[in-house]
C-alpha cells in the first residue's frame, strides 16, 4: 500500500476512535489523576451536541496520542478531524442513543461515546475499533475552546 493509501486507510480508525472513546468508557479509564468520574446518561443529541476536542491513544500505547476535534450536530451527525506527527484524518457519521450512550457504526468502524461529570466539567470517554485492523482507540474529549 503506497503512503496515501495508508492516510486513506487511517480515516476510518479516526473517527471510529473519537466516536468510541465519547460513547463507552471503559471501567480502567474512570479515573484520571485521581479525579474522579460521574456517569451521565445521554437522553438527548443536544446533550452532546457542539465542538469537542481532546487525545485519542491506541489502546496500550506507549506513544503519544493524537489530537482530535469533534463536531456533533443535535440531529445525531458528527465530523471529526484527527491529527498526528505524520497525518491528518477526516471522517464523519451518525450517532444513535442506547443506554446512555452514544454509538456510531459503519461499515469500517464502531464508536462509542459517555458523558460524564469530573469535578463539575463535562467529559466525553471515546472508545473506538476499526473492523478491518481490529486496532482500538480510547481517550477523553472536552468542549472545545474554538467559537461554535
Amino acid at each position: 500500500m503506497n503512503h496515501h493509501g495508508k492516510r486513506t486507510a487511517l480515516l476510518p480508525l479516526y473517527a471510529c476512535l473519537l466516536a468510541l472513546a465519547i460513547l463507552t468508557g471503559c471501567a480502567e479509564g474512570l479515573s484520571q489523576g485521581g479525579a474522579s468520574k460521574t456517569f451521565v446518561p445521554i437522553t438527548d443529541l443536544s446533550m452532546v451536541a457542539g465542538n469537542w476536542e481532546g487525545m485519542l491513544k491506541k489502546d496500550h500505547s506507549v506513544i503519544p496520542g493524537e489530537m482530535v476535534n469533534l463536531m456533533i450536530h443535535a440531529n445525531g451527525t458528527y465530523t471529526f478531524i484527527g491529527q498526528r506527527v505524520s497525518d491528518v484524518a477526516l471522517g464523519s457519521g451518525f450517532l444513535k442513543i442506547r443506554d446512555g450512550r452514544v454509538s456510531g457504526d459503519t461499515d469500517r468502524r464502531i464508536a462509542h461515546f459517555a458523558m460524564y461529570d469530573q469535578q463539575g466539567k463535562v467529559i466525553l470517554v471515546v472508545e473506538c475499533s476499526d473492523r478491518q485492523t481490529g486496532e482500538r482507540y480510547y481517550g477523553e474529549v472536552k468542549r472545545a475552546t474554538f467559537p461554535r
